[in-house]
């Protein structure tokens, strides 16, 4: 048995360890030096070179170092036989939620405005509801999502959270299905958006969702930027209807030079930051998952490729 491994950004000695740690043995291998193709069972990549996993038969589980596999299945040759685990990693959902909860505080206390002001030399407050009055959408309920809700529950908001299926979460109102997205944004004072990518969520974020967002509500965007029709963001953005938007990702990565997100004064960019993969802990999770795998039990979370995640 070996293990195939690519990513360019890797600290070897967190990934080996964490594999020898698990029982997963020592036999790891790369595209640049991948020995026998028929030996290796697992591979654990990261954006991995477009056509080289089919070259590899005897594949069990592909396991991605994210949360996101589109890294993987944007590549038309990958062996969409292969069963993909993603990344379900505490830390990162940590990390996640964090994120979240500043962007929702820094907009709910109109940081944005004073950052304009101390530029302009401009002393003026500004009257910010208490947490119960503003309302926090959260599109996308997996394990970030809930997370997020409780997080910004505890803080007082009043959050709701939308999903296509059914969810529960103590505390927050959780709504699914299509019917229920117009009332998620009606009373989203601020959406944040955790969608993966499939074809209902491309672009699901566009005029007709801003046009019914409260005036002067705001904007995050860490799910994926294809979820967003950029030029209604934009239009929404200049009207006034959208008072803000944290965008962390994009069509594009990296965002182009010319992107009218780098300027537009209504926008904070940040490159795709928001939870990026902790090795240590990812290697433990990843090898882990390798080791039930290997005593013939199902690695989780297994992507299902219907719905995109």
């Amino acid at each position: 048995m070996a293990i195939l491994f690519h990513w360019d950004g890797a600290t070897p000695e967190y990934w080996h360890g964490a594999f020898e740690a698990a029982g997963c043995g020592i036999d790891i291998r790369s595209f640049d030096a991948p020995g026998d193709h028929a030996d290796v069972d697992f591979a654990v990549v990261w954006a991995p070179p477009a056509g080289r996993l089919k070259a590899f038969p005897n594949l069990k589980y592909i396991f991605s170092i994210g949360a996101g596999v589109t890294h993987i299945t944007f590549d038309p040759d990958w062996p969409a036989h292969v069963p993909i685990v993603r990344l379900q990693d505490r830390l990162l959902v940590l990390d996640m939620s964090c994120h979240i909860i500043y962007w929702v505080l820094h907009f709910h206390r109109f940081y944005a405005r004073y950052a304009r002001q101390q530029a302009a030399r401009q002393w003026l407050r500004h009257r910010y509801p208490e947490n119960s009055e503003r309302r926090v959408s959260i599109l996308g309920l997996g394990q970030t999502g809930q997370d997020a809700c409780i997080r910004l529950r505890d803080l007082g908001f009043q959050v709701t959270g939308w999903a296509r299926s059914p969810k529960a979460i103590e505390g927050v109102s959780c709504l699914a299905g299509d019917a229920a997205f117009e009332t998620v944004v009606r009373e989203a004072d601020i959406l944040v958006n955790l969608l993966p990518l499939t074809d209902s969520t491309t672009g699901i974020l566009n005029a007709s969702v801003f046009n019914r967002m409260p005036e002067g509500s705001f904007v995050i965007n860490c799910g994926r930027g294809s979820s967003i029709n950029d030029d209604d963001l934009l239009s929404a953005l200049d009207s006034g209807r959208i008072e803000g938007a944290a965008l962390d990702v994009f069509r594009e990565e990296p965002l182009p030079e010319d992107s009218p997100y780098w300027h537009h004064p209504g926008v904070s960019v940040t490159p795709h930051s928001a939870a990026p993969t902790n090795e240590r802990s990812a290697a433990e999770f990843i090898a882990a998952q390798i080791r039930l795998a290997m005593d013939s039990r199902a690695p989780a979370p297994i992507v299902d490729l219907e719905r995109g995640y």
